[in-house]
């Protein structure tokens, strides 16, 4: 008779578990539908989700035992379980949703016009925001002619997708499938690659939307046409369709045609892809975009304020045929360009508004943060950035923070994560190698650095700088601030006008290089190397200095270590007394440039560039303004790839591009009737040589 009664109480108990669940979900339903209408957070769904399912335990005792709990007849196991089942309940939804953003998906921001007029736009808050990255177009036959459109298709696609702040796409340059899936599964849900070919002047390209976990295609669709841009459109409006097909009253915002906002000629696209921008520029004056990109270039590794400005201005020029970001973008160029640094921040600040996940515009930011060296500005965005979009990018940034912040632990918290999410992936853990040395865990790294040679052999060349990191820290488990300060000082490359500054802050040794992006803690690897990078970064650098005869460092060689090769680079240090001679030698103040370029000559023997300076002064003091006119007109011309000319009185060269590296344009300043020097490039000299036949010979060398 009791089992009778309890198989009974057991299907009633069950009949109304099972009207809940059909209640539960319709409201989810409902629930869902009104926040996608009326733009609140989809959050509000999967906390409902976890509530309803997180009070089951609670839920199946109330209902077996209702009867008896109706009448307030509660034992003592219901008013233990119950109570905590929802304070556990709650506890738990606090910690996983206390920090989302539960109001709705929009905002509106203000903005100024170029006129001076207000305005105001509704746009898509970035957490909001789909993220998927962009692979290569397969291309099905080999073509030398057209398999440019591999990454050419994702380049373009990525640049129109990024018109729609409901999407945050990510451009990346992986090709082999499993490491799509493993870059992908990290950070994103879904990725988008394809496939193209081209046959009689027919394009035929199939877009796929795939599953980050397993690459298994989730949606595709096949375009054709004798236009490839008009079709990049159409894949654009199939993948944003794919990314926002679920959601309602989502803002809504310009969508310029590619060709429109790049180039209709496919030779100049060609040349952009491959950031043979010069080149690009070449085949269509207009280029807008190759000027801002080409512009960006010579900005980040200091070729020259010449075409820095050059570039900005033309950017700026043609900028009302970019998306209106970009245009806003071509603004902070000329600002940086022409060192209006509060203008940039300011700029750059309010376009995050509007974006604030946008790599670029952050990148600028964390360049300008360098730049000040405002440490705690670099930190708190690096490490909401990568709350908010954990991605590649901001990981990298999340790491250097972190390494500065001493926060090790964070770091490994998020790769102990992410490899439980990700037990395929065997490049994460490397991410702990650093953390782990400056930590002062010896061990641990070294069974780090063991691992990574055991399962990436073909990260050897970039991981060795760390054996001599390693080795150093056995024998000094502590360093003192007076051995890390002998490194500080402000250093420029011998062959840009990039310069790299190191300080001692918080008893860290930290690294700034001019326009780049990253603040740098640096490892010391013995008594006058240092070592840094991220292994997972695929770079890393080992920097050598090197004393003078009163045992101060005059300047060091960094060797850069890539995965197939490394490359070195000689760095020169400077101060503020150099600055001021080359500012007045600029100026042509010569008499005050001479007193003090000999004062440092004989204070810094080994910096080469201060006895070309004087040379020059000297040179230039002895020989009259029309003399130097016809010295330079007699040298003008083309030589092979090398072309010179006279521009406001001055003597420029440039060099054609190579192979897709291009050169800056210089001005060259005469030492003697026949050889020059220059302030852009110290290591670059350049000699002409007038021979029996009458003909001139150009020389240079380093």
């Amino acid at each position: 008779m009791t089992n009778k009664i309890n198989q009974k109480k057991w299907v009633k108990t069950f009949q109304f578990f099972a009207a809940y669940l059909v209640a539960a979900w319709t409201l989810l339903q409902f629930v869902d539908w009104v926040l996608n209408r009326y733009n609140i957070s989809p959050y509000w769904v999967d906390i409902l989700l976890w509530f309803f399912i997180g009070i089951i335990p609670s839920l199946l005792i109330y209902l077996y035992h209702h009867e008896r709990i109706n009448q307030r007849i509660i034992k003592r196991r219901e008013k233990i379980i119950i109570p905590l089942n929802i304070i556990l309940l709650f506890t738990a939804l606090y910690f996983g949703f206390g920090n989302s953003d539960l109001s709705a998906t929009t905002k509106s921001i203000e903005y100024t016009t170029e006129q001076g007029e207000r305005k105001s736009a509704l746009i898509t808050k970035e957490e909001f925001r789909t993220q998927f990255p962009i692979y290569n177009f397969e291309p099905k036959t080999n073509d030398s002619t057209t398999n440019w459109l591999e990454f050419g298709i994702s380049v373009l696609l990525n640049e129109d997708l990024l018109q729609n702040k409901n999407l945050s796409p990510t451009l990346t340059g992986t090709k082999n499938t499993v490491d799509k899936i493993i870059g992908a599964s990290r950070f994103f849900d879904s990725y988008v690659d394809g496939e193209f070919e081209v046959h009689d002047s027919t394009y035929t390209i199939t877009s796929f939307v795939r599953n980050a976990k397993n690459g298994k295609v989730i949606n595709q669709q096949t375009f054709e046409g004798l236009d490839v841009l008009k079709l990049i459109d159409e894949i654009t409006v199939f993948i944003t369709d794919y990314f926002t097909s679920n959601e309602i009253n989502k803002p809504s915002y310009v969508d310029l045609d590619v060709e429109e906002f790049t180039s209709s000629s496919l030779k100049a696209l060609e040349y952009f892809r491959y950031g043979q921008y010069e080149e690009a520029i070449k085949e269509d004056s207009t280029f807008a975009l190759a000027y801002l990109y080409y512009g960006k270039n010579r900005l980040n590794f200091n070729q020259g304020k010449y075409e820095e400005r050059k570039l900005a201005d033309k950017a700026y020029e043609y900028r009302s045929k970019l998306p209106l970001q970009k245009q806003g973008e071509t603004l902070i160029l000329k600002n940086l360009a022409y060192d209006q640094f509060d203008n940039a921040e300011e700029l750059i600040k309010l376009q995050l508004e509007v974006d604030p996940s946008d790599d670029t515009y952050n990148t600028m930011l964390y360049s300008l943060y360098g730049r000040t060296r405002n440490l705690k500005a670099f930190k708190t965005r690096a490490y909401n950035n990568f709350e908010k979009r954990p991605n590649y990018s901001n990981g990298i940034f999340f790491i250097y923070a972190a390494l500065i912040n001493e926060d090790y632990d964070k770091v490994f918290n998020v790769v102990n994560r992410m490899m439980l999410l990700n037990p395929n992936d065997n490049e994460i853990f490397a991410v702990k190698l650093q953390p782990q040395l400056f930590k002062g865990d010896i061990k641990a790294a070294e069974e780090t650095l063991k691992k990574i040679r055991l399962l990436q052999p073909d990260h050897e060349n970039v991981i060795k700088v760390y054996d001599k990191a390693i080795a150093y820290s056995k024998q000094h488990k502590k360093i003192s601030n007076e051995s890390l300060k002998k490194f500080v000082g402000e250093y420029r490359d011998g062959l840009s006008e990039q310069t790299c500054s190191y300080w001692v802050e918080n008893n860290q040794l930290l690294k700034y290089v001019s326009n780049q992006p990253y603040i740098t803690r640096q490892l010391i690897a013995g008594d006058h190397i240092l070592v840094s990078g991220v292994p997972i970064h695929s770079r890393t650098w080992e920097t050598t200095f090197l004393r003078d005869g009163n045992n101060r460092f005059y300047g060091f060689k960094t060797e850069q270590n890539d995965l197939s090769n490394s490359s070195t680079s000689m760095y020169w240090r400077i101060d503020d007394d150099m600055k001021r001679a080359e500012s007045l030698l600029a100026e042509k103040k010569l008499d005050s440039a001479e007193i003090t370029y000999k004062a440092l000559i004989k204070a810094n023997p080994k910096q080469f560039f201060l006895k070309d300076g004087l040379a020059h002064i000297q040179y230039f003091k002895s020989t009259d303004s029309l003399n130097l006119i016809v010295q330079f007109k007699e040298v003008v011309g083309a030589y092979g790839p090398r072309r010179f000319w006279i521009e406001d009185g001055k003597l420029f060269y440039k060099r054609e591009s190579v192979n897709g590296s291009t050169f800056p344009k210089i001005e060259l300043l005469p030492i003697s009737k026949y050889k020059y020097i220059n302030l852009s490039k110290y290591r670059n000299q350049f000699e002409f040589e007038f021979l029996e036949n009458g003909k001139i010979a150009s020389k240079s060398w380093t």
